[in-house]
């Protein structure tokens, strides 16, 4: 269906005339049927929107190429476009503005659109004339000024510093985000604080100068004065400000430098962290001796790491406390009263920081003393010297703690983590130092004795030899060498065997080897070869050398030279067997005198022999003994003869 689109009762020549008179108007004029389909566009609407006839035809006013949109730059829905209303309601929708893309050009065009309907006989639409014109230029400007309003707000916004604005009544009259955020109060809790009510009492009277001078010379800078946030928390902050007399208004930004302030004294502390660690490491690398480290830890803890006072304490056990040895610093008569009131019991007395650290052998630090309920008995004292931080450290010596040592602190909360962890570090150090006296003082101790002991092995008659797991010489004491006719290069790298001499079996040498890699001992005898070749007799004792991990590393054996106990053994042996024979031989003699002897003493019993054989009998009883007693005689001068003999 093609419907007219100018009016019926226009001639052909005044249609004309009405489209040449479209054509040349300074407005866009557009003509939608009611389908929403642009069939009429005049040049000056072709120019706006950048397109040919050809283009624009046919299209629709809210086409997504468009890409419309409304003042506040959100994308238009196409129901809510000028024509759709002007379709929707059958009434004019006037002056709306909106921004067009176009395609062509690719940019954006701000028009000024009103969509007019021409309704039928019915009252229905037939056509929607739009009509727009471009007011680019002043949306742009406008815009700019919006976005330049959106920028100023943003910066305010998203500055870090805090802005706040009064009247000449010191009434708020303008509060940045930042500033209620630093504070931690909300921006309505802010409004309505007292003017100035977070300064803390302690900067009051700066804040009364800075605003002395405010309101004489009209601006002040960088004036430091603090402020207590909502959480109680003091912050460090520099003010400047500047009264505009004009608006009779007063301008403050402050910059808070707690962050920055706080990094300047990390910086100081680290580089004071430093020093000392540095100075104490020095220390414990030159001390020579545990007094060394006990007599200048104290100087530096005063004179390099920032200690008002710093003390040695030795363990008394017999008197169950601690002596102060050395200190540096304000002192005072502290000690005076510390020797008095301390205990390393676990009483009260005890239970501060160096009691603690003498029983526990650990760290222990107080960061408030005025407040600190273990602190109680010295508080009184500490607090008259200035002492408001303390820590104690052990000084251990294999696992036992012979001392402490206490430093003070003129603030509390001194000792931060870093602290804590950097005193740790130079504890392990000074009781790494201690255990390294302590070894060597035992080395020096050990080998005082080793050379006694080699002294004695080297002079002793007693042969002492060392060999490896296999039984090859190490080492052999002079007397061994003596004994053995080798000297000891000439042992060295040898085997035991060299010694064998066939005396002693295989089994013997069996069970010898069986007990000593079983890391048991063995005694027994040998008879050895000398390197002359002659034999000697020897009772071993060899026992197996065990290190830490229970593994086998030597074989000691201690030798006794028995030859000449071996010899006098054989000739009494030999004295004895002939000493038997004798005795054996002897013993036939001495009975036939002895016989003759008892039967005469018996016949002398008889009542039955007359006196004249009485007399007889006593002269054979007198042979018969001198016969015995030549026997004897005989005995005791052979036995003495086989005596001197061997």
């Amino acid at each position: 269906m093609n419907e007219p689109l100018l009016p019926a009762d226009l001639s052909d020549s005044n249609q004309q005339s009405f489209l040449d008179l479209i054509e040349h108007v300074a407005v866009g004029i557009v003509k939608h049927r009611a389908d929403l389909s642009i069939v009429l566009a005049n040049v000056k609407a072709l120019q706006l929107l950048g397109l040919t006839k050809d283009q624009l035809i046919g299209k629709t006013s809210f086409d997504p190429s468009w890409n419309v949109i409304d003042e506040q730059g959100k994308l238009l829905p196409g129901d809510l476009h000028p024509v759709s209303l002007a379709l929707k309601t059958a009434k004019p929708v006037e002056n709306v503005i909106m921004g067009v893309f176009r395609p062509i050009t690719r940019d954006r065009i701000w028009i000024l659109t009103t969509a007019i309907p021409e309704l039928d006989d019915r009252g229905a639409v037939q056509f929607i004339t739009v009509t727009f014109s471009e007011i680019d230029a002043i949306i742009k400007k406008e815009l700019k000024i919006v976005e330049s309003n959106k920028m100023i707000n943003s910066i305010l916004e998203a500055a870090h510093d805090a802005i706040i604005v009064y009247n000449s009544q010191f009434e708020k009259v303008f509060i940045s985000k930042s500033a209620a955020d630093i504070s931690g109060f909300t921006l309505e809790e802010f409004y309505n604080l007292k003017a100035f009510s977070l300064v803390p009492d302690s900067d009051l009277h700066l804040l009364d100068e800075a605003k002395n001078e405010l309101l004489d010379k009209g601006t002040i800078s960088d004036k430091k004065i603090k402020i207590r946030t909502k959480q109680n928390q003091v912050l460090d902050f520099t003010w400047s400000g500047k009264v505009d007399k004009e608006l009779n208004l007063v301008y403050l930004i402050g910059k808070d430098l707690t962050e920055q302030n706080n990094y300047e004294e990390a910086l100081i502390q680290s580089k004071r962290l430093f020093k000392f660690s540095s100075e104490i490491n020095d220390l414990i690398l030159n001390a020579k001796e545990p007094l060394d480290l006990y007599n200048g830890f104290c100087d530096i803890a005063v004179n390099k790491g920032g200690f008002v006072f710093a003390f040695v304490g030795l363990r008394d056990d017999i008197n169950e406390t601690i002596q102060p040895y050395k200190y540096a610093g304000e002192e005072s008569g502290y000690l005076d009263y510390f020797k008095k009131h301390i205990s390393i019991k676990n009483i009260p007395a005890g239970n501060g920081p160096s009691g603690r650290t003498i029983r526990d052998g650990k760290i222990y630090y107080c960061n408030d003393i005025a407040n600190d309920p273990a602190m109680e008995i010295w508080r009184e004292e500490a607090l008259k010297r200035g002492y408001r931080s303390s820590l104690t450290m052990p000084i251990r010596v294999d696992n036992y703690t012979v001392a402490q040592i206490a430093i003070y602190a003129n603030r509390p909360d001194f000792f931060t983590q870093e602290e804590l962890e950097l005193m740790n570090r130079i504890n392990e150090n000074i009781n790494f130092a201690m255990t390294n006296f302590s070894l060597a003082e035992k080395h020096d101790l050990a080998k005082a004795q080793i050379d006694t002991l080699t002294v004695a092995i080297e002079q002793s008659t007693t042969s002492v030899m060392i060999t490896d797991t296999n039984g090859v010489f190490e080492y052999a004491n002079p007397s061994f060498c003596k004994s053995s006719g080798y000297s000891l290069p000439e042992l060295i790298g040898l085997k035991t065997s060299i010694l064998k001499s066939g005396y002693t079996s295989i089994e013997e040498y069996q069970r010898l080897w069986a007990n000593i890699k079983n890391k048991e001992s063995w005694v027994g005898e040998f008879c050895n070869k000398r390197k002359d070749g002659n034999l000697y007799w020897v009772k071993a004792y060899i026992n197996p050398v065990v290190n830490a991990n229970g593994e086998i590393t030597k074989f000691i054996g201690v030798e006794e030279d028995i030859t000449q106990q071996k010899e006098t053994l054989s000739n009494l042996e030999s004295k004895n067997k002939q000493l038997a024979r004798i005795a054996w031989e002897q013993s036939h003699l001495v009975r036939a005198p002895l016989a003759r002897i008892l039967g005469l003493v018996n016949l002398f019993n008889n009542h039955l022999v007359s006196e004249e054989e009485r007399l007889k009998f006593l002269e054979y009883l007198k042979i018969s003994a001198e016969e015995l007693d030549a026997v004897i005689k005989a005995i005791v001068i052979k036995t003495n003869e086989h005596s001197n003999s061997a």
